[in-house]
């Protein structure tokens, strides 16, 4: 299963990571919010995608991880 990570502004409260299915939630010094985790499928991915919108949480980055790429 491929693990993505987003960056999100602002410091989101750590209790949403239940609700968005993220394994990690990081709060970052320069304000931002960064949330790690495996999404089984692209659906998945565009639905983690709709809920982050839905709340109107600015999106700064998405990456997708492997071995190579370390988190945005």
């Amino acid at each position: 299963m491929p693990t993505f990570c987003i960056r999100l502004e602002g410091h989101l409260d750590p209790d949403w990571a239940a609700w968005l299915g993220v394994a990690q939630l990081t709060h970052r010094p320069d304000g931002t919010t960064t949330l790690k985790g495996e999404v089984p499928d692209q659906a998945a991915l565009f639905g983690l995608l709709i809920k982050i919108r839905d709340l109107g949480i600015p999106l700064i980055g998405l990456k997708r991880l492997d071995e190579s790429n370390p988190p945005i």
